[in-house]
C-alpha cells in the first residue's frame, strides 16, 4: 500500500468520525444539561 494512499484513509477516517461525532452532539442541543446556577434540588416538605 501507497503511503499517500494510507494517509488519505487515516484522514478520511478521522473526518468521518469528527462529522458523527459532530452531528451527534447538533442533535443533543435539544436537551442542555442543567447549568451549575440551576436549581436542580427539590425541597420536600410535608
Amino acid at each position: 500500500m501507497n503511503t499517500n494512499t494510507l494517509a488519505a484513509a487515516v484522514i478520511g477516517f478521522l473526518l468521518g468520525g469528527l462529522t458523527v461525532s459532530i452531528a451527534a452532539e447538533l442533535e443533543n442541543d435539544d436537551n442542555p444539561a442543567p447549568s451549575h446556577g440551576s436549581s436542580s434540588h427539590q425541597i420536600l416538605r410535608n
